[in-house]
């Protein structure tokens, strides 16, 4: 009983967050937009870290909200390779400052959030080494890992495999291959996620066709929303039947359905102005969110014990993992100036 009234409370307050100040512009027609994906980021976040609860812990709500995670981990993805590809077409000399730039915003914070995991293992009597506070959160190696092969394909070897259209087919071959290397096979190059980091071919994809894809979605909007939305909703329906199925089910269904959802999202979302400052906040620390989570979970399991309600550890996981990781963007944010000003 108490379970489901916190997580009913959970619910509304996403719900509220997500849809307060919601509103229709027919004048409007952007498309991956600062605006709209931080706004995206800020609800998926919270969907990620409802999937990592420990089993002790969950419930049937929570582990509802969190079968759709993966939608968010493969739009975190697919959002960076976007930033990542319009930068390159924008911004002259990009690749010029690439690790530069890139490397102490996503290492800084990955090894202040690991360093609090590793203190939280020891106090769980887990036994670490110094390698432990280098070993850092496995998404971010994925993402690593694609920023060097991007790195790779349009700083360093463009004059071997041509630019422009072989570049970007190159890229997305490779993420592709990983995806199905890490699922034919027990390489497990991305680690545990099969599907998720797709999104970083996805993501140039759009990046290259965005124009498009506005074009698309500007026509018929409304018919076009409702089409999705039946088409989301079918494949959802066949997901649960297939997804015992083999390669068919689990692994091709799963991502057309991610697809479909994500479509559908941004052709709601086309027409409509969304964002508040609470869900701005959340999109603006989402990849603390995302590092610090886990860290989180084991430290009240130590403070808990396993005798408590579900949905009371889970809403203190969640404000504790929202509370730090606001204390956690804080000083990166500053060192990033002072970076920038060193750099300038």
């Amino acid at each position: 009983m108490l379970t489901n009234a916190l997580m009913g409370l959970l619910v509304l307050a996403l719900a509220v967050t997500t849809l307060w100040g919601i509103k229709y512009d027919p004048r409007k027609d952007s498309f991956m937009s600062i605006e709209d994906t931080t706004f995206l980021r800020g609800f998926w976040c919270i969907i990620v870290a409802l999937v990592h609860v420990p089993a002790a812990y969950q419930n049937r709500i929570q582990d509802m909200l969190g079968s759709f995670a993966y939608i968010g981990v493969t739009f975190f993805f697919m959002t960076s390779a976007y930033g990542l590809k319009w930068n390159l077409e924008n911004k002259p000399g990009y690749m010029d400052n690439f690790w530069r730039r890139r490397l102490p915003q996503i290492l800084i914070p990955a090894f202040i959030a690991n360093a609090f995991g590793v203190i939280v293992r020891g106090l769980n009597g887990e036994a670490f080494s110094p390698l432990s506070f280098i070993n850092i959160n496995a998404c971010v190696k994925v993402l690593l890992l694609y920023y060097f092969v991007f790195w790779l394909i349009y700083g360093i070897m463009p004059g071997f495999i041509g630019g422009g259209y072989w570049q970007d087919t190159a890229m997305c071959l490779i993420v592709v291959a990983f995806s199905l290397l890490d699922y034919f096979t027990t390489l497990k190059i991305t680690q545990i996620w099969l599907v998720e980091p797709l999104g970083f071919a996805y993501g140039i994809v759009v990046t290259n066709n965005r124009a498009l894809i506005k074009k698309w979605m500007s026509n018929k909007w409304a018919i076009k929303s409702i089409v999705l939305l039946f088409v989301a909703v079918l494949l959802g329906v066949s997901y649960l039947k297939f997804k015992p199925v083999i390669f068919w089910g689990d692994y091709l269904l799963k991502i057309v359905l991610g697809i479909a959802i994500t479509a559908f999202i941004f052709e709601v979302i086309f027409k409509f102005k969304v964002g508040n400052q609470v869900n701005r906040l959340l999109g603006n620390i989402s990849y603390e969110v995302y590092i610090l989570h886990d860290a989180i979970f084991l430290l009240l399991i130590i403070v808990f014990g396993k005798h408590v309600d579900s949905g009371i550890y889970i809403i203190c996981v969640l404000c504790i993992t929202l509370g730090l990781a606001m204390l956690l963007k804080k000083p990166c944010s500053k060192i990033m100036k002072i970076i920038d000003h060193v750099e300038k």
